[in-house]
């Protein structure tokens, strides 16, 4: 709401300014109609001016970065000039005979309907001038929707508050009649500006299908609307969703393409890599509730009629991605021996389909945590791996890539357990995390990351597939893990079982 609220002040503010300055300047003979006519010419150009530059600069400024402000202010204060004057002609054109016959007729309710046709006119070419000022048809719009019911709302009451006001001036100064505009004008400008910019603002709001929201870094809480055919996402200034003061985050990091009634969101190449629901992904398929990180921020994706977030992870479950180029230059590795490279990684230890092509005999194949991110107890890349792997662990195969590898999320769990964690509360719920391998659970980290959970500790807790169960370990956590609310170090978690990691309890399930 605040967002709305900052449009509807900014418009009556731009109102109120341009009734300040021009109204000492109106003329004082009611007969000279020609000095009217300029007076009020100059009074529209600017007030639509004003209007313009005061809610298409708050639009732009919202979005982020100078280059949306700027063009903003500009776009929206030219725009408005000449919205506001086209609609002026076209609403006295339309409705000139029409107030003519109401003013004759002297009956009140007649005069409130041409002076609302014309006010719902001029505010559509006001709204769809500020819309067309973020140069998006679909905000053109929404501009032109909201600024009519705007311009509607200030039409319905100019005349009867004019007249009340009126008469109670004309009474205060001893009078019979007289020019009395000059309250009436105060109410209209300031109702219009507002109104304006509160309609078009709830319009945005009503019809929007899918927006972003940043749930972690600088300005939580911000949203932006995916409205365009393509939203980029990065650090550059003309990213729709701009995201400053991590150089991780490449110029444009990530781009979200809608595809009929569904979202997709692509990779750009970026170095670190664009993460969905703990996983690093070069395209895939957004569901309402997704957590998207982009470098040190978090981005949730939110779609319009939409009751709570879907599962996690397994959501991707049995989809397939392409991934960069870069990762598919590895060797083939025997089977039983772990690479001295990882090709293709990805945060979390989820279990794998067999890469484009089959592993080895007997091979199966595990996702493993980013090359830059290293995890205890985890083989790091370019380091020779003493030993043979552990009776019970899944070894791992990598095969030569094509053009362009691709990695499949299997669709169940294979060789260590089959046990997932279910989150029961907190921002997690209803989240289900496969626990295939060593699996770390934090604020930060490559596994169940809980960036909002100030009582967990950047590296909390530890689970892992176990002989009946998953084995839970505290990592040294400040707040302690618990077991069925018991605090534990390391111990052995059942089916059914509830293990509590800072403000977050999570289940114990078969997968």
């Amino acid at each position: 709401m605040g967002r709305l609220f900052a449009k509807f002040l900014a418009g009556g503010l731009a109102g109120l300014l341009i009734f300040v300055l021009f109204e000492p300047f109106a003329p004082k003979n009611l007969s000279d109609m020609a000095a009217w006519d300029r007076w009020e010419a100059g009074f529209v150009l600017f007030l639509g001016l004003a209007i313009g530059l005061a809610v298409g600069g708050l639009d732009g400024y919202t979005r982020g970065g100078k280059q949306h402000t700027i063009r903003g202010l500009a776009l929206g204060g030219l725009f408005g000039a000449i919205g506001c004057t086209l609609g002026h002609g076209i609403a006295g054109a339309i409705t000139s005979s029409m107030l003519n016959s109401a003013v004759a007729s002297g009956n009140p309710i007649l005069l409130m309907l041409p002076r609302t046709l014309a006010f719902t006119i001029i505010g559509a070419a006001l709204g769809a001038a500020i819309g067309a000022s973020s140069l998006n048809v679909k905000k053109l719009v929404q501009g032109a929707i909201g600024g009519a019911l705007g311009g509607a709302v200030a039409g319905a009451i100019f005349d009867p508050l004019s007249s009340a006001i009126g008469q109670f001036t004309l009474a205060a100064r001893g009078q019979q009649g007289g020019e009395v505009g000059t309250p009436g004008r105060a109410v209209m400008t300031i109702v219009m500006g507002a109104a304006i910019g509160l309609f078009i603002g709830l319009v945005e709001r009503w019809s929007r299908s899918a927006w972003l929201r940043l749930s972690l870094g600088r300005n939580e809480g911000k949203e932006w609307s995916i409205d365009s055919a393509q939203t980029f996402i990065g650090r550059s200034e003309g990213a729709h969703v701009p995201l400053f003061g991590d150089g991780n985050v490449a110029p444009i990091h990530a781009s979200i393409q809608r595809q009929g009634p569904n979202y997709v969101i692509t990779d750009g190449g970026s170095p670190i890599g664009t993460i969905v629901n703990g996983q690093r992904v070069q395209s895939a398929l957004l569901m309402h509730g997704a957590q998207i990180q982009i470098g040190s921020f978090v981005l949730q994706f939110l779609m319009k009629n939409q009751a709570a977030p879907v599962a996690g992870p397994e959501a991707y479950r049995g989809q397939a991605y392409p991934m960069q180029q870069p990762y598919a230059a590895a060797q083939p590795a025997q089977p039983g021996a772990y690479p001295t490279s990882m090709p293709g990684q990805m945060p979390g230890a989820m279990p794998g389909m067999p890469m484009q092509g089959g592993p080895m005999p007997g091979a199966q194949t595990q996702m493993m945590p980013n090359p830059g991110m290293p995890q205890p107890g985890m083989p790091q890349p370019g380091m020779p791996q003493p030993g043979m792997p552990q009776p019970g662990t899944p070894t791992q195969a990598f095969q030569p890539a094509g053009p362009q590898q691709t990695v499949a999320y299997g669709s169940g769990m294979a060789g260590m357990g089959g046990y997932a964690l279910l989150a029961m509360d907190g921002p997690l719920l209803g989240q289900r995390y496969p626990v295939g391998g060593p699996v770390e659970i934090g604020r930060e980290g490559a596994g169940i990351r809980m960036p909002h959970d100030a009582n967990a500790s950047r590296r909390h807790a530890a689970v892992s597939p176990g002989v009946g169960g998953v084995s839970v370990q505290d990592l040294g956590s400040t707040n302690g893990t618990y077991l069925n609310g018991q605090r534990v170090s390391q111990a052995t978690a059942g089916p059914g079982d509830l293990i509590k990691v800072g403000s977050t309890t999570f289940r114990v399930e078969p997968a």
